[in-house]
């Protein structure tokens, strides 16, 4: 099993990070190609493990999938109808599985769909009730068995009125894919707005679904009869944009980000510049320059346009060495804390009660053996390492590759001491 190890302190890095495609976008855009009766070509494609496994779902249901890692593009053909059971083996593994749901609902609507529940990241209770609950608004009705979501709606999909009771991404995404081919109109209320949603908003409409925003968290979708072909280029990945701005903040260095819209990232902004960071936007990319001294800060997670809670650990792991007290309150996931005794292992002052963590920020961190849990503590585990004194040894760190592309070089790019071994 692949490990990292990092050789620490890093001082003052110094470089620029092309960021990738968003992971969290291409998913759902890769389940929305179940959608279309031809086919699909994606640009700026992230090849992160995850996406592999979408692949690995999407040609198990019947899809052609070609890919040019090169050129960062896949093309995705349905040349005959998708089989309608999405596995465990793959669901498990990775959470957007669940996606398929409303893709494969919008497209079979007469037919029954049989979803296994889904994995991903320990990050607490991910329940898709709201997922159902949406469905059911539209007409269609579920059972469980053996695992297995059941979900079928015998005259087809009808146009209602929606409202999630709590914003959730995954939700808003399944329940667009299920209404843009629904008679009638279907109005959503209470929708995520995350850029990654706009993103699979915006290639559903390119490709010529009738979906409106009637509010700042509601839409007002008009079925449409088929997709046929459909084209797209993926938005820059906000959250590995953020956590390589925190390698420069860590190492006391600077750094310019390139290929991100900083409006993706604006709460995450305004903290690093209470944090004491002195940072310039542009069109496209993020520079960010470390001041000697940083100060502690308080951060809320909520959704977007808030500070992401996929970036609640990546602040953690600076915080940590902040002089100061600093405060984080996690209110979207209830088990997001994952980093903390890693980081307690490396020295740090942490103490977490229910939602909230409290950081006493030390001079800096020691080295020690670390496994990472999930996706993001993977990098917050890291960034710890770049603070320490030491060689540092993480293991499962095949958590951090389903997220992020080319993990090792760019970090080496910038001139952090690290190699991989098993």
């Amino acid at each position: 099993m692949q490990k990292f190890l990092i050789r620490g302190p890093t001082k003052g890095v110094k470089g620029f990070i092309n960021v990738s495609g968003a992971k969290n976008s291409c998913l759902p855009l890769m389940a929305a190609s179940i959608l279309f009766k031809k086919n699909v070509i994606l640009k700026n494609v992230p090849f992160v493990k995850d996406v592999f496994t979408m692949k690995n779902l999407l040609v198990s249901l019947g899809s052609k999938v070609k890919i040019d890692e090169k050129r960062k593009m896949m093309e995705i053909k349905n040349t005959k109808q998708h089989k309608l059971v999405v596995p465990y083996k793959l669901v498990s593994t990775m959470r957007a599985g669940v996606l398929t749901m409303g893709s494969l609902l919008g497209r079979y609507q007469r037919k029954s769909i049989f979803v296994a529940k889904g994995g991903g990241c320990s990050l607490g209770i991910r329940d898709i009730n709201y997922h159902l609950a949406g469905f059911e608004s539209l007409n269609a009705f579920n059972s469980l068995s053996n695992g297995y979501v059941k979900i079928s709606s015998k005259s087809g999909l009808i146009g209602n009125i929606y409202k999630f009771p709590k914003v959730t991404v995954t939700g808003t995404e399944n329940i667009i894919m299920a209404s843009v081919l629904a008679r009638g109109i279907h109005v959503v209320k209470n929708i995520s707005i995350e850029p990654e949603v706009i993103d699979l908003i915006n290639f559903l409409n390119n490709s010529g679904a009738k979906i409106k925003f009637i509010g700042k968290r509601s839409l007002k979708i008009i079925g449409i009869r088929e997709f046929t072909n459909g084209t797209h280029k993926i938005i820059g990945d906000r959250i590995e944009a953020f956590s390589y701005l925190c390698v420069a903040v860590i190492t006391k260095g600077e750094i310019l980000v390139k290929n991100i819209n900083p409006k993706f990232l604006d709460s995450e902004i305004k903290a690093l510049k209470k944090l004491g960071c002195l940072i310039k936007l542009n069109k496209n990319s993020i520079y960010l320059k470390t001041k000697k001294k940083l100060r502690p800060i308080n951060i809320k997670t909520s959704p977007f346009p808030g500070f992401a809670t996929d970036n609640m650990p990546i602040i953690l792991a600076v915080l940590s060495i902040v002089i100061g007290k600093s405060q984080i309150e996690e209110n979207i996931f209830s088990n997001r804390f994952m980093a903390v005794p890693e980081l307690l292992r490396m020295g740090a002052n942490i103490k977490v009660k229910k939602n909230k963590a409290t950081i006493i920020g030390q001079k800096s961190l020691k080295s020690a053996d670390c496994i990472s849990s999930d996706l993001r503590t993977t990098f917050s585990i890291i960034l710890g390492a770049l603070s320490a004194n030491g060689e540092t040894e993480i293991s499962r760190i095949y958590h951090g590759l389903r997220g992020y592309y080319n993990l090792k070089n760019k970090l080496k790019k910038l001139g952090v001491r690290i190699k991989s071994t098993v």
